[in-house]
């Protein structure tokens, strides 16, 4: 497990040219951070000014002109108020550039091919887009500060230069051993930070998954169980944390070493120097601070190269999830809006995996009819639905409308063809009317949208309700019985105007009164509609026009229910028996 989770670590690692991809498209905050970039350039500036003075301070013996002290004020509020901007701008560059790389991923998200949520679980990309966005600002901020601290470097050293040549070559030496230094920080920092974002990711879907189903973990009595799973998600983050910690421990060794090369360069150095005569006690004073400053260049340096990698690091798994494969939406022909075809499926073969679902699948849809779809769980029946609806594309064969490959179509035109009531009814946080009218693009009218409801049994509840349609709706609708939730889903149904109705399990878990009012809704919303239901039950099936009964994936039988029962023994026919009467089949 450990070597696949190494070798899956080690797939995510991008180049920096990938990463930088994830850019485009995104309107970068120049003016802010060119802003940014001339405030950090004229506080390093100021900031020489202010070592100069200290310097010549020391040589006055303290009988220092008021126009020196002046200068020198004005000098340090300058570098106040230079380094305030800097930070200030930078701040409102990277939440730009968070903010529209959060647009830009979510869109993303929405229309990357379902196939790629087979290996990637929704639930991680709630990180990314919540957490690793984060890292985009961090990426380019980082590169702005690195470019201002060359440029500072190389006004401190003309500085150093102009002071004492010898004394600043001793500076050089300072540089070889602060890039040999910083190089193993900053490739400890990416490995690292990649494993936290990592860990943190996979803590984060697995808490979005576990929350979303509490009730399903308390009624199973399964806390103990997903207590001990979520140590294991937990302690898998805290020893990266861990590891990240001791990452900054060794920056800190870091910071000591180059600390004490930065005391003994200027002063074991200096003080032959004025023993010499060739230089002033001040001299040496500003020259130790403008060492103090490029020391503190490297030191940032150093983590900002840090920062550099960490960012690439974090940013790996972005970059990935943006060379996703994405549904062409609107390319395409138009489907016309009255068109009422057969939908065919000529030698079908699909599957999720390696392994085939559906194999050299055939059947016929019949427009204008309700068609039941009848198999034992894993069969292929909701396979059939996702590829109705184009979330997948067969592997092999193709599925026709009329004459016409589905293919041909734009998603858009055909997904209005087509509303999928799905099991369970999911609804979204919101309100009633929101959900009813979930996916219009046109405005609804209060008398259409009170004619919707009546007919699909809405109103029965939603009259008694203190703010009517405008009721909130929890998430995942759990202030809703299953039945309610249901009605919602085919009053959403209604206000799609979709030719194609798919029902999965429409009428599953409901009593008898629920289940007799959400088949009084269904028959009102089937009216004039193709249907296609999946359903064990018979309430659901025994009044089909056409059933198709599928068995591991292959066409077992179809027809009408009658002539099934006649040419067949298999478990639907032993099903509907009871209902039945074999003599009566044509």
């Amino acid at each position: 497990m450990k070597k696949q989770r190494n070798v899956a670590a080690k797939a995510e690692k991008v180049s920096l040219r990938e990463c930088l991809k994830i850019y485009d498209g995104i309107r970068m905050p120049w003016t802010q951070m060119i802003l940014g970039l001339v405030l950090a350039l004229l506080g390093s500036y100021a900031v020489l000014q202010v070592s100069d003075f200290s310097g010549n301070a020391v040589d006055a013996s303290g009988v220092i002109p008021m126009d020196k002290m002046v200068v020198y004020i004005l000098t340090s509020i300058a570098v106040v108020l230079c380094n305030t901007g800097r930070y200030m701008f930078a701040g409102i560059a990277g939440e730009k550039i968070n903010y529209a790389l959060r647009q830009k991923l979510w869109h993303k998200i929405l229309v990357t091919k379902q196939s790629h949520y087979d290996t990637d679980g929704g639930e991680s990309l709630v990180s990314r887009v919540t957490t690793d966005c984060d890292y985009a600002s961090k990426f380019y901020s980082t590169v702005v500060n690195i470019v201002s601290l060359v440029i500072s470097t190389a006004m401190y050293l003309v500085a150093l230069y102009q002071i004492n040549v010898q004394m600043a070559n001793y500076v050089l030496l300072f540089i070889p051993v602060s890039i040999l230094l910083g190089a193993g920080y900053t490739v400890l920092r990416f490995l690292v930070a990649y494993k936290v974002q990592s860990k943190l990711a996979a803590s984060t879907a697995y808490l979005a998954e576990r929350t979303k189903d509490l009730a399903l973990i308390k009624t199973n009595n399964a806390q103990k169980k997903e207590i001990a799973e979520g140590r294991k998600f937990f302690k898998e983050q805290y020893d990266a944390q861990l590891r990240f910690g001791m990452v900054t421990a060794v920056y800190n060794v870091i910071d000591s070493l180059m600390q004490m090369l930065s005391i003994a360069i200027p002063f074991l150095v200096g003080a032959y120097f004025v023993n010499a005569g060739i230089l002033t006690i001040g001299a040496i004073v500003t020259f130790n601070g403008l060492f103090g400053n490029v020391k503190g260049v490297f030191n940032s340096l150093i983590t900002y190269a840090g920062d550099f990698k960490e960012a690439n690091g974090a940013l790996a798994r972005i970059t990935r999830f943006f060379n996703a494969e994405e549904e062409s939406l609107d390319e395409g022909l138009e489907i016309a809006a009255d068109a009422q075809e057969d939908v065919v499926f000529e030698n079908v073969t699909f599957g999720y995996t390696e392994q085939d679902v559906v194999k050299e699948f055939n059947c016929k849809i019949p427009k204008n009819q309700v068609t039941a779809i009848v198999g034992t769980n894993g069969s292929g029946k909701s396979t059939l639905f996702k590829l109705m609806t184009r979330l997948y594309e067969p592997g092999s064969g193709v599925i026709r409308f009329g004459e016409t490959d589905c293919g041909t179509y734009s998603l858009h035109s055909w997904r209005r063809k087509v509303c999928l009531i799905a099991q369970g009814s999911p609804m979204m946080a919101g309100t009633i009317r929101e959900n009813i009218c979930y996916g219009r693009q046109d405005p609804v009218s209060e008398e259409e949208l009170l004619k919707v409801a009546k007919l699909s049994h809405v109103y029965d509840f939603v009259k008694d309700l203190p703010n009517g349609f405008d009721t909130a709706v929890a998430a995942g609708g759990s202030n809703f019985s299953g039945g309610q939730k249901q009605c919602i889903a085919i009053a959403r149904a209604m206000m799609s105007k979709a030719d194609y109705l798919l029902l999965d399990e429409a009428t599953s878990n409901l009593d008898v009164k629920r289940e007799k009012d959400v088949m009084d809704a269904m028959n009102a919303l089937m009216e004039g509609r193709t249907t296609v239901i999946i359903a064990h039950s018979l309430a659901t099936i025994r009044d089909a026009d056409h059933v198709i009964v599928i068995h591991n994936g292959e066409l077992e039988m179809e027809g009408s229910p009658a002539k099934i029962l006649k040419q067949t023994d298999n478990y639907l026919a032993k099903m509907m028996s009871r209902k039945l009467d074999p003599s009566t089949a044509t």
